[in-house]
């Protein structure tokens, strides 16, 4: 049985065998980017010939048909020719390669991920690229990276040795690896809240809307709100012109999300008597002036819009909204809206993997699903899967990408079901290993039972004793140690083709043990122990190592280091 992700549109299976052991093809008559696809198929000079006929210069659809002496392409564009490459790929995982013919095409034109590489940890650009590689794997055709601080802007290079950067040469090599991949590399900047790093420094504090903010110990939490520009400040304007002036010059996409999101402290407007929504929008008007006239088109995230819904017309032409819903039951009334003011929508699902050592499996398969299907019954442009890094970024890209995968088939096939089907597809696929999914269904109900966010406030708690960090909860430390014994014993015991996934499984049920045992002893009920903290810590510091810059392993360090110490 052929197993493909996304799922085709069509497929016809015949009963005869293709006997090549690999194609052959003129290099010189072939794109470049398309060549470097083909490199990662089975090369014979003198196996079966590969004939690609391109269409036109647009469209992602393609035939592809398996010969027991040729294999063609027939595709609408250089990108159809591509994604049939992709599944070509997948079809010659495969020990015998039935002839075929499949018809295939995406139900979004965009479909995308955001990756959060500001809140916690930076990947390395190889890191990155091996993202790319499965994105383009899977089909996916748009990147974004979530930024605030964590670029080298003027404003903020004093802080780059502390909390790490991406430099413009890493993003201009990602830029390029992602064309290369026929990947939209999208650039992603805070322009109005969520400027924690900015509106901390001294010499920027005028512009915070709360004047008078307390520091919190939490610096997690802390970061999360209350670090919204004051749109009455005319000199808040000249520092987002000059943050965005900085940025956009290592992108070529003809795109610009400005995020703007989350701007809780306008509130206080309120209060004062000043309509809030409309300093919101008077304010994002002159943001998206200055990014229209640097030739580039706008996305920004719709959440405020929606709780000023009278403003959203008053958003220039063009704009592109991403209309971002996270929960196991999302709102499809947001997207009506959307869907009725005749605007452009993306909508934005997430793989539930922030504030965790892994992504939550049930939660994310309800909302990337249902949002995909709403985005798709209310015309979206397309899906953005989200994967966020709050408090701490503690989640390995590995334990996040069943989600990614999850996005990818709903953003092209959006009826999909997600079932036993599906999910020997993914073992198959992603995993290499027919006990993928399983397992990572038992790691996602081990964390259920301990909570990163809470565990985190209670360390805030005990060692600085503010009080917005009290929080009530008690793990099952004895439900936590059986489950993990029980998973561990299970990892352990086996080698998957594609090993990482099972070793970053293995690590976080030990971490998530690691937290009960440790929380145990912070509300003075210490119990035997069936792991240890420092030997924990040090192999997730390796892994983190391989993969990202330090910038801040060391908090978290910090924080278990301190717990085991008390």
């Amino acid at each position: 049985m052929i197993k493909l992700i996304p799922a085709v549109k069509h497929i016809e299976i015949y009963s005869n065998f293709f006997l090549g052991q690999g194609l052959c093809y003129e290099e010189n008559s072939i794109n470049s980017r398309l060549l470097s696809a083909l490199k990662k198929l089975p090369y014979d000079k003198a196996g079966a010939k590969l004939d690609i006929c391109i269409a036109g210069h647009t469209g992602e659809g393609y035939e592809l048909s398996i010969n027991e002496n040729d294999v063609r392409i027939k595709a609408d564009g250089p990108a159809g020719a591509f994604y049939a490459v992709q599944t070509l790929r997948q079809i010659f995982k495969n020990s015998e390669i039935p002839c075929l013919y499949i018809k295939d095409f995406p139900d979004f034109e965009y479909r995308g991920f955001y990756h959060d590489v500001t809140r916690g940890k930076i990947p390395t650009v190889e890191t990155i690229k091996k993202l790319i590689d499965q994105m383009a794997y899977y089909k996916l055709n748009s990147l974004q990276l979530y930024v605030e601080h964590t670029f080298e802007f003027e404003e903020y290079k004093h802080l780059n040795a502390s909390t790490g950067c991406l430099t413009k040469e890493d993003l201009l090599q990602i830029g390029a690896y992602c064309k290369e991949n026929f990947i939209d590399f999208v650039p992603s900047l805070s322009t109005f809240g969520h400027l924690y790093e900015l509106l901390e420094q001294p010499q920027y504090k005028h512009l915070r809307v709360l004047k008078n903010y307390e520091t919190l110990p939490n610096f997690w939490y802390a970061r999360m709100g209350h670090h919204t520009l004051d749109p009455e400040n005319p000199q808040s304007i000249a520092l987002v012109e000059s943050l965005i002036d900085q940025y956009i010059s290592c992108f070529d996409s003809e795109w610009f999300n400005i995020c703007c999101d989350e701007t809780f402290d306008l509130h206080t407007y309120d209060a004062q008597g000043v309509d809030s929504g409309k300093l919101y929008v008077e304010f994002v008007k002159k943001i998206i002036a200055h990014v229209q006239k640097r030739g580039k088109k706008v996305m920004m995230w719709a959440d405020i819009l929606l709780e000023h819904p009278e403003t959203i017309a008053q958003i220039p032409a063009g704009t592109c909204f991403l209309n971002w819903d996270y929960s196991a039951a999302p709102s499809e009334d947001k997207i009506i809206r959307f869907s009725q003011s005749g605007r452009n929508q993306i909508v934005c699902p997430g793989t539930s993997s922030w504030s965790r050592l892994c992504e939550h499996v049930d939660q994310e398969e309800q909302n990337i699903c249902r949002m995909a299907e709403y985005g798709y019954a209310h015309g979206a442009k397309g899906v953005l899967n989200t994967n966020w890094g709050d408090w701490g970024n503690p989640c390995s890209l590995e334990l996040a990408m069943y989600g990614l995968v999850l996005g990818a088939e709903k953003s092209w096939s959006v009826n999909t079901s997600v079932d036993n089907e599906f999910y020997n597809r993914v073992n198959a696929l992603l995993y290499e290993n027919e006990n993928g999914i399983l397992y990572l269904k038992e790691l996602s109900r081990l964390h259920t039972l301990v909570n990163w966010n809470i565990f985190c406030r209670t360390y805030f708690y005990h060692r600085y004793g503010h009080e917005s960090d009290k929080k009530e909860f008690q793990p099952d430390l004895t439900a936590v140690q059986k489950a993990y014994a029980e998973l561990s014993q299970k990892l352990s015991g086996e080698q998957w083709v594609n090993d990482e996934y099972r070793q970053e499984m293995l690590l976080a049920a030990e971490g998530i043990c690691v937290i009960a045992e440790l929380w145990a002893k912070l509300l003075g009920q210490p119990a035997e122990r069936l792991t240890d903290t420092r030997q924990w810590l040090q192999k997730y510091s390796e892994k983190w190592l391989q993969k990202n810059q330090p910038n801040e392993l060391y908090r978290i360090r910090e924080m278990f280091e301190y717990c085991e110490d008390i």
